[in-house]
C-alpha cells in the first residue's frame, strides 16, 4: 500500500522546516488558551497529534495529566527525549483509530493537525474519536486554519536556509485542499528530499456541522490565539471550543 503523505512528511526534516514552532511559542499559546477559555484547570488531557510534544509539555508544566498521541515515530522519539514529567506519556496511534473511551476531561488538537485525509468521512471519524475519548461534559479545542485567510494570503513560493539546509516551499489550492510541496537540499547541487502536505479546507459551517454530528454542544469559534471573535476574511485561524453533551 502506498505511503500516505503524512507518514513520509513528519520525520527529521519536518522539525527543521517548522523549527520556528518551538516550546516558547507553544507555552504562550497554551497560556492564552487557558487564560481566555473556560477550560478546567485540572484533569486528564489528550493532545491528539502531539508531534514532538511542545503543547503536551506546556500542559504538563501546568499540572495536567497529559497523554500525547501521534503517528510519527520520529516526532514521538523527540517528545520522549524531552519529557521530564512523570504525568506525561506518549503513544503512537493513527488519529483515525485511537483506543480511548470516556477517559479525558479535555482533548486538544493544535497547529493545524486536522483535515489531513483524502475523504471527508475519515476527517469526520477523527471528530467522532475526539468525542468518544472525552468524558461527558469534556472539552475540545481544535486549532485549525481559516480557509478564507489561506486563499487570500497564499504565498505561492518561498525559500529559506536553516541548519545548512536550503528549504524551498511551493503552495497551491486544488480540489478543496491547500497543498504544499517542500524540497530540502543539503546544498545547491545536492539531490532534494521532497515532501508533500495537504490539508482539507473546511469552512466554519462545515466544521460546526461535523462537531454537532459527533455530539458536541456550546460550540464557539475564535480567530486567533488572542481569542478574538472569528471573522471570515481577516482571522488567521479558526479555533473551535466545544463541549461533549
Amino acid at each position: 500500500m502506498a505511503e500516505e503523505w503524512f507518514e513520509r512528511s513528519f520525520r527529521e526534516d519536518y522539525v527543521l522546516v517548522y523549527q520556528h514552532r518551538d516550546d516558547t511559542s507553544a507555552d504562550r499559546e497554551i497560556a492564552n488558551l487557558l487564560d481566555r477559555l473556560p477550560i478546567k484547570r485540572t484533569g486528564r488531557v489528550l493532545d491528539l497529534c502531539c508531534g514532538s510534544g511542545r503543547h503536551s509539555r506546556a500542559l504538563a508544566r501546568r499540572g495536567y495529566e497529559v497523554v500525547g498521541v501521534d503517528l510519527s515515530h520520529v516526532l514521538l522519539q523527540l517528545a520522549q527525549e524531552k519529557n521530564e514529567f512523570p504525568h506525561l506519556h506518549f503513544y503512537q496511534h493513527d488519529m483515525r483509530h485511537i483506543p480511548f473511551q470516556d477517559e479525558f476531561d479535555i482533548v486538544v488538537n493544535l497547529f493545524t493537525s486536522f483535515g489531513y485525509f483524502s475523504t471527508d468521512q475519515e476527517n469526520a471519524q477523527v471528530v467522532h474519536n475526539m468525542a468518544k475519548a472525552l468524558k461527558a461534559g469534556g472539552e475540545l479545542v481544535i486549532d485549525y486554519l481559516n480557509p478564507a485567510h489561506v486563499k487570500a494570503n497564499l504565498v505561492a513560493k518561498s525559500k529559506k536556509e536553516t541548519a545548512g539546509l536550503l528549504i524551498e516551499e511551493e503552495r497551491w489550492l486544488a480540489g478543496g485542499f491547500v497543498r504544499k510541496r517542500i524540497e530540502v537540499r543539503e546544498g545547491e547541487q545536492s539531490e532534494p528530499r521532497v515532501y508533500q502536505e495537504q490539508v482539507r479546507l473546511f469552512t466554519e459551517i462545515e466544521m460546526i456541522a461535523m462537531l454537532e454530528n459527533a455530539g458536541f454542544v456550546n460550540i464557539q469559534t475564535f480567530g486567533d490565539y488572542q481569542f478574538q471573535a472569528y471573522q471570515d476574511e481577516q482571522s488567521p485561524r479558526m479555533i473551535f471550543y466545544a463541549q461533549k453533551a
